[in-house]
């Protein structure tokens, strides 16, 4: 195995991340009463809904989002965190603490804490490491199609401050009369990081992909702990959650950043509801009421879609609560209603973006390619697009399927995988119309809901191996009879613990190193030497930088990795996306036409519009079966375009109009004075 290529630097930016990404959420969490466990690993979520709130506000009242604004944000809510400190310290504490459902969550020892804590970050620490040993190095660039935008997003916001709903989307979709919504939260965060750092935008999308894993572990423990998981689950559930490839498709197909992000916090909404309510009631409820709004909006602020994974994901926990006690269901519908409302209002920007983009999703459908046997296949043998399946997970899943019922309040996960698994097959095998809509959310593409699905297969698989180590444990405890003096209930405690360690040494040789070695090869698809961006075009692009005009745009090509130009070296292109969907009709003729601007006035004007004096060619295509634009060949012999610029990879044009001007006059054509 080759070890990737890490710099002090890289390691920087990721530590200026995880403050970034903790800090605020930390401070504000206190503030409405979180505690433990659940300040902890809800605190990326609250943060995520403080910048995705804030962004958009900044911009409506006309300001800038940049480090200043994100200081002064972090700043109020420290004031406020400590003002209801104060408050709250001078106020009689709360009494009457409602009958709950679901019964509060048991004790771990600090010594199980500590354990649990260190469990979860080695797990992270594997996730970070397989990500990297497939990209190699902290500054690859991410080759498939949704990266280009996320960063050409986030230098948008870096450069202009404009922190709006709508401002990403300006880069690709600049011509009059078209705007489109993209939810920001995770490019707002991201352009405080590439502020801060200094760093390039490859190594800041990296660094955060890089914990992306780690986010969901602890999110897993902390969902486990909430609702009165042992110890030994909660760690092992962080385990098996940094072995499942799905997750790492989403890191390396587009890649999916902002949806997997969310996905990674999607279970702390669970954790945000029962926290709601199972609080006294009903002066009790106000703070946690106001979490959960904040985590809803985080949510939404991530991606739409992954609200409503959301959504689907708390629902059968609820479920399960009111069929354990019925008369529960009176109060908590009222209060979830009312605090779903109080998040509606905090994203009025987002909800009325999202519905102006909502016919958009009949326009994207991934087609149906797996027949249904096919389908269920890839779901119950966690192969989905993978050379094998992954057994041991196999394995571990079919344990805690046997151990079921000792999941206790965490049983209801079952449901969550069923619903996620079945809408996973269904876009997978069927294009039938109804498929399609009730697809349609995830824009019927089976990478996200099979993602979706693994997130609740994770406990199983590790309850699975925590029933496995109690079996043990027993095993031996009736072997060597139960221990009981308290330095024997000391000794047990510490042998419980050794075979946890026991099964999670074994779980890890017997699956090649928790999969590390297939997680990487699948993350290693999506960087190199191209095919959308090769070393030699970063190289052009380096170069143009030197060479355009501040303010002009230059003309490429759609299909080509020539959009990175924005995102590498700040200058705009004409095709700031491969995605041409409902662009304006400058950049349409252009791409139509452009090799007859001397002859075609509508091109001219085009160019004219838009400022461009330059054109740069890129040679590798983004998919195999993409063609050079069609106005854009046979540039190579035309008398008005000087090449400044050539590698193997790039060729830099510049337009020129004195020599387009001598051949109208040789033509006999009149030259326009000025």
């Amino acid at each position: 195995m080759t070890w990737p290529e890490v710099q002090p630097s890289d390691i920087w930016v990721v530590a200026v991340y995880v403050l970034i990404l903790w800090v605020p959420g930390l401070l504000l969490g206190k503030a409405l009463g979180a505690r433990g466990w659940v300040l902890f690993g809800t605190s990326p979520l609250i943060t995520y809904s403080i910048v995705g709130l804030a962004g958009p506000a900044y911009s409506a009242a006309g300001l800038n989002w940049s480090t200043m604004s994100f200081g002064v944000t972090v700043g109020i809510i420290a004031v406020v965190a400590g003002t209801v400190s104060i408050v709250s310290a001078r106020s009689p504490a709360s009494t009457g603490r409602r009958i709950a459902a679901v019964p509060p969550p048991s004790e771990w020892s600090q010594a199980a804490s500590i354990a649990v804590a260190a469990v979860a970050s080695s797990a992270a620490v594997v996730g970070a490491a397989a990500i990297l040993t497939g990209i190699r190095t902290f500054s690859a660039i991410p080759q498939d199609w949704d990266a280009v935008f996320h960063a050409n997003g986030i230098r948008e916001i870096a450069t202009t401050g404009n922190g709006g709903l709508f401002a990403m989307g300006q880069v690709n979709w600049y011509e009059d009369g078209i705007a489109v919504f993209y939810p920001n939260a995770y490019h707002l965060l991201a352009t405080i990081a590439y502020q801060l750092t200094g760093s390039t935008l490859p190594v800041v999308l990296n660094a955060h992909t890089v914990l992306i894993p780690g986010l969901l572990a602890f999110s897993l423990v902390t969902l486990v702990r909430r609702l009165g998981g042992r110890a030994v689950l909660a760690g092992f559930s962080a385990v098996v959650a940094v072995s499942i490839s799905a997750l790492y498709d989403l890191l390396w197909r587009g890649p999916l950043l902002p949806f997997a992000t969310g996905l990674a916090l999607t279970p702390l909404i669970v954790v945000l509801l029962l926290e709601l309510v199972d609080a006294p009631r009903w002066r009790g409820m106000a703070r946690p009421g106001v979490l959960l709004s904040i985590g809803l909006a985080g949510l939404l602020c991530l991606h739409p879609a992954i609200m409503i994974g959301g959504a689907l994901f708390a629902a059968p926990a609820m479920i399960q609560r009111w069929w354990q006690q019925p008369s529960s269901a009176r109060t908590d519908l009222p209060v979830t209603l009312l605090s779903g409302l109080i998040g509606a209002v905090f994203c009025v920007l987002q909800l009325a973006g999202a519905a102006s983009s909502a016919s958009n999703l009949s326009a994207i459908d991934w087609p149906a390619d797996l027949s249904q046997n096919e389908a269920i296949g890839e779901l119950l043998t966690f192969s989905h697009a993978g050379p094998f399946p992954q057994w041991w997970i196999v394995a571990a899943v079919l344990a805690g399927l046997l151990g079921y019922r000792r999941l206790a309040q965490l049983r209801w996960l079952g449901i969550v995988a069923v619903g996620f698994g079945s809408l996973f097959v269904i876009a997978a095998s069927s294009d039938e119309p109804w498929a399609n809509s009730i697809t349609s959310f995830w824009w019927n593409d089976r990478w996200r809901l099979i993602a979706l699905a693994a997130v609740p297969l994770c406990v199983i698989a590790g309850h699975g191996l925590a029933e496995i180590q109690r079996v043990a444990w027993d095993g031996l405890c009736t072997i060597w009879s139960k221990m009981r003096s308290a330095r024997n209930r000391d000794r047990s405690a510490v042998g419980s613990a050794v075979v946890a360690v026991a099964v999670v040494i074994a779980f890890a040789l017997l699956s090649n190193d928790l999969y590390f070695a297939r997680n990487a090869a699948r993350m290693a698809q999506n960087v190199g030497d191209g095919p959308a961006i090769s070393g030699e075009e970063v190289a052009g692009i380096r170069a143009l930088a030197d060479i355009v005009p501040a303010g002009s745009r230059v003309l490429n090509d759609r299909g080509d990795g020539s959009a990175w130009m924005y995102a590498l070296a700040g200058v705009r292109p004409v095709a700031g996306h491969y995605d041409g969907f409902r662009t304006g009709p400058d950049a349409a003729i252009l791409a139509r036409q452009f090799k007859d601007y001397p002859t075609n006035p509508e091109v001219q004007a085009a160019v004219q519009r838009l400022n461009i004096e330059y054109v740069m060619l890129g040679k590798g295509f983004l998919r195999p079966d993409t063609q050079r634009a069609p106005g854009l060949t046979d540039l190579s012999g035309a008398n008005w375009l000087t090449r400044v610029y050539i590698n193997d990879d790039v060729v830099i044009y510049r337009i020129d109009d004195a020599d387009l001007d001598a051949g109208r006059q040789r033509e006999g054509e009149p030259v326009a004075s000025g």
